[in-house]
């Protein structure tokens, strides 16, 4: 009977410390479950922050960027000329009335000139408050002979600047040269029309720094010239929208060619020093690396 009783008080014992290993397993595991979710949720947060820090400096980018466009596009139409925002490609597209050229001809034509001068006015008054390194135009450098097309020297110091508010940078600003479909004859000076176009966009280049020579003197965080140029020949047409749909076929042709002879306004931007950039896109990358490595 000694023997029995030993034998279930054993048995006992033996019950009740496999239901405390049990317990404390599972008193284990809901302990990590709960390491484990606090992990989570630390790195839930930290996401979380990073992707509001980007979409406020995304937010940040396109407030100032507008503001650009915005700014230069009332101080050109103050002058009759008709030009466009495209805000999401960041563009100011001059209008056929505004910048336009002969056919197959890189110099703008004899009226469009002077807003040339216009827009180099326009451009020395805003894009100083915009660029990490410059100031405002060199009104001493126009001492000498003014170009006829000129306006009188913008005065930047006027412009209401606001770099808390505005906060990115002007990286790049590109005049972008543009034709129409019509090939370049045969003997022509220029070989097709992307010579065309890129021959365009340097005659705006030309005769903007002509009139206000300190626009070149305006430089990204690595201290190259914000003005640019690029020439896109007949790739990228404007939507005939343009043109007269009543008007004889040969006429709304006419208009279509004249429209995409033109030139618009690239604005490329920059974080603020210290600022969460977005990431790039693998086509971003692989143009940068092409450009740093000299390939087309």
């Amino acid at each position: 009977m000694v023997s029995a009783s030993r034998s279930l008080t054993d048995a006992g014992q033996g019950g009740h410390n496999y239901l405390a290993s049990v317990s404390d397993l599972v008193s284990a595991l809901i302990f990590i479950f709960i390491i484990m979710l606090a992990v989570f949720a630390y790195q839930l947060a930290n996401v979380t922050k990073d992707l509001n820090v980007k979409r406020e400096s995304l937010e940040a980018e396109g407030k100032t960027r507008d503001r650009i466009l915005h700014d230069i596009k009332s101080r050109l139409e103050k002058s009759g000329m008709r030009v466009e925002v495209l805000s999401e490609q960041g563009v100011l597209r001059l209008s056929d009335n505004a910048i336009n050229f002969p056919s197959g001809k890189d110099t703008p034509v004899d009226k469009h000139r002077i807003n040339v001068g216009r827009l180099a006015q326009a451009i020395a008054e805003v894009a100083p408050c915009y660029v990490s390194m410059g100031g405002k135009s060199d009104v001493v450098a126009r001492a000498g002979d003014v170009p006829l097309h000129c306006q009188p020297p913008a005065d930047a110091a006027t412009y209401p600047c606001s770099k808390q508010e505005y906060p990115w940078r002007l990286e790049t600003l590109l005049i972008e040269g543009h034709t129409d479909k019509m090939p370049v004859a045969e003997g022509h000076r220029f070989k097709n029309n992307l010579e065309l176009s890129s021959m365009r966009a340097a005659t705006v280049h030309r005769l903007i720094t002509a009139c206000e020579p300190g626009i070149k003197g305006l430089k990204n965080s690595d201290g190259a010239p914000i003005l640019s140029t690029s020439g896109y020949g007949e790739t990228r047409p404007v939507a005939n929208g343009d043109t007269q749909p009543d008007a004889p076929e040969s006429e709304q042709v006419e208009d279509a060619r004249r429209v995409n002879r033109r030139i618009d306004l690239r604005f490329l931007m920059e974080p603020p020093e210290g600022a969460l950039a977005p990431a790039e896109t693998p086509v971003q990358t692989d143009v940068r690396e092409r450009y740093e490595e000299g390939q087309p």
